[in-house]
């Protein structure tokens, strides 16, 4: 028996894993810590950890290995953030400070990469050849495994379909260009969207309540971000003809959005004789630390 920490680095919270590995990968505790109250990351982190422990029983010498997805591009020997378009709070060096602070090695993960992995290994895309898993979080992110493995591509930075432009000269993007896809159908960016429909200070959640009261503004904006989404989907589904396609992150919870966003591209990608699965990933969001946990083997 041994424990693993998987982290799971959001836009506003970052998510703390004590996984269990035997004949089986289990989550045995986790905790959500909010990024607007991080004082030293670090340090916040390696608390919530001894919690943890303490919480479990566990003797954080025990713990072998930690992963951390993160939201943006990480150097191929997951030591260094290369570009992190949607975080500020992690610096340069966190992969060895926080190995410093937790005693043992720490690998990080691009963390749509690392809910792939998850899937792949504990979830819905077991016995997958080719699978596509996007998180649909502040951002949008996707990552692929294809052969059994995890798929960077030769410059390290395959499945950022997240920055697909869909606008032209659209909303500028943290990636330094404009119109990208996150910009409209992500949380961040339905945030925008409902700024711009609704008022200052509203957000994502508004923006869905509204439609379902009957704000037909609220709906046009939403089936328009679902129908952007859903071309770069197809586009994606039509070039790799995977097993699956799974959906994770705070947004795939949205059911009303979820469902319209199969739908779309069921009636849209190119099937010969079946339809790959297109299903929430069984992890829910969950799925990138329990991948990241799992990261020593990817």
């Amino acid at each position: 028996m041994s424990y693993r920490l998987g982290i799971d680095v959001g836009g506003t919270k970052i998510c703390v894993g004590l996984v269990q590995v035997t004949d089986h990968v289990s989550l045995v505790a986790h905790k959500r810590l909010a990024v607007s109250k991080i004082t030293d990351v670090v340090i916040d982190i390696r608390t919530a950890v001894d919690a943890l422990c303490d919480e479990k029983g566990v003797n954080i010498n025990e713990i072998e290995f930690c992963g951390v997805g993160i939201p943006g591009t990480v150097s191929a020997d997951g030591r260094r953030i290369l570009k992190a378009p949607n975080i500020s709070v992690l610096s340069e060096n966190f992969a060895d400070l926080l190995s410093a602070a937790l005693h043992g090695p720490v690998r990080m993960l691009q963390d749509s990469r690392a809910a792939a992995w998850g899937e792949y290994r504990c979830g819905r895309g077991q016995g997958a050849n080719t699978l596509i898993c996007m998180t649909l979080g502040t951002g949008i992110g996707t990552g692929l495994v294809i052969g059994g493995r995890l798929y960077h591509g030769a410059l390290g930075t395959a499945g950022e379909l997240g920055h697909v432009p869909v606008v032209e000269n659209g909303r500028p993007c943290g990636c330094g260009k404009r119109g990208c896809v996150e910009k409209y159908a992500a949380g961040g960016g339905l945030d925008l969207t409902a700024q711009e429909l609704l008022g200052e200070g509203k957000d994502a959640k508004d923006l869905f309540l509204a439609a379902k009261v009957g704000n037909s503004q609220a709906q046009l904006a939403i089936d328009s971000a679902i129908e952007q989404l859903g071309r770069v989907l197809v586009g994606a589904v039509n070039l790799l003809s995977p097993d699956a396609v799974l959906f994770s992150g705070g947004l795939s919870c949205e059911e009303s959005f979820l469902s319209a966003l199969i739908a779309y591209i069921k009636a849209h990608c190119y099937a010969a004789s079946h339809y790959p699965v297109l299903a929430r990933a069984a992890l829910g969001e969950l799925a990138p630390l329990i991948g990241a946990a799992m990261a020593k083997e990817a």
